[in-house]
């Protein structure tokens, strides 16, 4: 598994010198999380230059702690602890960090601490609906692979997985990661996504739940899983979410 990390860990940082801008790749060690320069929630907000370009944050909902993620253009996902109320609004910003509102026109619960909310109206084609796990990946091979992590405070860190417990994906600390930075999640942090990096696009792996190094709802669970496709065609059956069978 250490000779997976290192030849992902390589192959990824080569591929960051020549890939375009959208493509995500681990950063160097220590360095800075910030997805954005300057966040206004209520205006354009300005994206910073470094590595976090090139992971599509469009697709998440960071004006409120209460994060929404977008799986498909009408369907977002939420911690069911910490979820939004009916009707409010969503803001969500492009790769330009240009703004678009949403409002939260109907919730269900699903399995696990998930929550599917359907908005009013689709988001165009610039914001992006994240991809979920197959429940054909073979967990086994997800063992120490690195797990992109957002937080409240619009940061990208990288924790490791630790295990897959019941219905939850649990991750982990490793002493001396040689990209990124590492943090402890607190109160707040709840319902952010992680994600893993596969063939150059991001999967949304799980939501958090619990604090620390992280715990939450795997997205690749086939029963968390079916309940979001439920929810989803529940709420409005015009879309699908799309899955991605991940490999070493």
């Amino acid at each position: 598994m250490r000779t997976f990390l290192s030849i992902t860990l390589i192959a990824l940082m080569l591929a960051g010198c020549t890939s375009s801008p959208s493509t995500p790749t681990l950063p160097p060690a220590g360095a800075s999380p910030d997805i954005f320069k300057t966040y206004r929630k209520n205006g354009p907000s300005d994206l910073n230059l470094g590595w976090t370009r090139g992971f599509d944050m469009s697709g998440v909902a960071f004006d409120n702690r209460k994060t929404c993620t977008l799986i498909t253009p009408m369907h977002v996902v939420m911690a069911k602890h910490y979820k939004r109320p009916l009707h409010s609004k969503i803001t969500f910003h492009d790769q330009k960090g240009k703004r678009q509102d949403r409002f939260i026109r109907r919730i269900q619960n699903a399995a696990g601490d998930v929550a599917v909310a359907v908005l009013d109206r689709p988001l165009p084609s610039n914001f992006k609906p994240y991809p979920l796990p197959s429940p054909q990946t073979n967990t086994s091979l997800l063992i120490n692979r690195p797990v992109a992590i957002t937080e409240q405070n619009r940061g990208i860190y990288f924790h490791q997985v630790a295990s897959f417990t019941g219905v939850n994906l649990r991750m982990k600390f490793t002493p001396n990661q040689p990209y990124g930075q590492k943090k402890s999640l607190i109160k707040g942090d709840s319902g952010n996504p992680s994600f893993f990096i596969h063939q150059g696009q991001l999967v949304l792996a799980e939501t958090h739940h619990f604090g620390g190094a992280g715990s939450g709802p795997y997205f690749g669970n086939p029963e968390i899983q079916a309940s979001v496709i439920n929810a989803v065609r529940d709420l409005n059956p015009a879309y699908r979410i799309q899955t991605v069978t991940i490999t070493p």
